[in-house]
């Protein structure tokens, strides 16, 4: 809104520094006040954004992800077989979970499930 507000300053004082042409420069700042007055109106009865989600929406879509979640993409195994004395044999599996990989691909998930589901939400109200 400050933004607005200097533009109209700078252009009235653009307009007082001027020559005078078929309006005086007083006509021409009176119009410009005019208009300065009925947008600032306008801008402020734009409702500000919010988010449309409350705390239990977010917490479902974030569930939802969660239970449809291929987990085992960020699990790697290594199995070892050793040998030993006689006939007997060990297996030994080392695993590891990339929790890098894994946040970053929940954050994309959560991201695209509420813009989508705000895109949703926004098209039944144009349609209403």
């Amino acid at each position: 809104m400050e933004k607005i507000d200097q533009l109209f300053i700078s252009e009235i004082n653009r307009v007082l520094t001027t020559f005078p042409s078929i309006y005086s420069n007083n006509d021409v700042v009176s119009l410009l006040e005019n208009l300065k007055i009925t947008i600032i109106d306008e801008l402020s009865k734009t409702p500000p954004v919010t988010t449309q989600h409350d705390v239990d929406a977010i917490t479902r879509g974030v569930l939802d992800i969660i239970d449809n979640f291929d987990f085992e993409e960020f699990i790697s195994y290594e199995p070892e077989l050793h040998g030993s004395w006689g006939s007997s044999y060990s297996l030994e599996i080392n695993t590891s979970f990339d929790d890098y990989q894994f946040s970053r691909q929940v954050e994309r998930e959560v991201t695209d499930y509420f813009k989508d589901l705000n895109n949703e939400n926004n098209n039944e109200k144009t349609e209403e």
